[in-house]
């Protein structure tokens, strides 16, 4: 019988992996994902720093109340980077579970787009800049990563299996859609500035911008920040939490990349996390009071000219 587990090799890039697939072919998979990224792959050791863990929890979420512990003593000990393969069913608990600002969270996505993160395309010294409060955050340089992930992950499956080019389109995303009620009319030209704010359909406005994907491609729109501050500031007027796997589908964008965009917001202090106190494994987001205020004053700047925010 041929042996399946991870075995260490020569890593081109010097990193060292460690795999947690959860069985001996998953095992073997990642391991090659990462030797194929120049990593290191090693079986799971608690007593051994690594640079990457990889931690598969798609077809086994039983594991998560045995693992999380383990796996977050070891990131926070090592300061190790964690990739975490989920479904988007199990996603509320396994993003509430897990250390803010060490982890990539791929959902429903394909193995390939976690090589350009291995081969050091969003290395350890970038997630620092990321998640460091006292410099600016880098979104700029978040936008160009998305892009070139995805289109790395793209690129690498054409490469690897011509078939494959129609199944790896990112694949699309639903209107989330006001709860019953929300949506309000626009205010007359003789209200004030703050009334106007505080009654502004920003529910109806992103209704328009989803519009555009009936005519135009998704992604020649993509705005996952934007969308996401909207969808936060309308629920916070309606009374309502936003769940994680919500405000995924609310940023218009793949959730891989959705996450990616909900932890630098958080770990920037833009947004907040808050523990569901109904239920301690899930969290939700909030827009953090300074950037609630700085919307309403730009719904405020914006409502003054009657240019719909779209």
């Amino acid at each position: 019988m041929p042996d399946n587990s991870p075995h260490p090799a020569t890593g081109q890039n010097g990193r060292i992996a460690m795999i947690a697939g959860g069985s001996l072919e998953r095992d073997a998979e990642l391991a090659r994902l990462a030797s194929l990224a120049g990593c290191t792959p090693v079986a799971m050791d608690e007593t051994r720093p690594a640079d990457f863990l990889l931690i598969d929890l798609c077809s086994e979420t039983d594991r998560l109340n045995n693992t999380v512990s383990q796996i977050t003593h070891y990131l926070l000990t090592y300061r190790s980077t964690a990739l975490i393969w989920s479904k988007m069913e199990s996603l509320e608990v396994i993003f509430a579970a897990f250390p803010q600002g060490q982890c990539h969270f791929l959902v429903n996505a394909d193995d390939v787009e976690a090589m350009p993160i291995l081969a050091g395309a969003f290395g350890r010294s970038g997630m620092d800049r990321l998640h460091d409060r006292d410099q600016e955050v880098e979104f700029r340089s978040l936008h160009r990563i998305s892009d070139e992930l995805a289109e790395f992950a793209r690129t690498l499956a054409r490469m690897a299996d011509p078939d494959l080019k129609d199944k790896i389109k990112d694949k699309s995303v639903s209107f989330r859609a006001a709860p019953l009620g929300g949506f309000q009319g626009f205010p007359s030209e003789t209200s004030v500035a703050r009334e106007v704010a505080a009654k502004l359909s920003l529910r109806e406005i992103i209704k328009l911008r989803r519009l555009r994907e009936r005519f135009f491609p998704p992604d020649l729109f993509a705005d996952p920040a934007w969308d996401i501050l909207l969808d936060l500031k309308a629920a916070a007027q309606e009374g309502q939490h936003v769940s994680v796997s919500s405000l995924c589908i609310a940023a218009a964008v793949p959730p891989t990349t959705a996450l990616r965009w909900i932890s630098a917001m958080t770990d920037s202090g833009m947004l907040v996390r808050r523990q569901d106190p109904a239920d301690a494994r899930r969290v939700f987001i909030e827009l953090s009071p300074e950037t609630s205020a700085k919307m309403d004053d730009y719904i405020v700047a914006v409502s003054t000219r009657f240019v719909p925010i779209i």
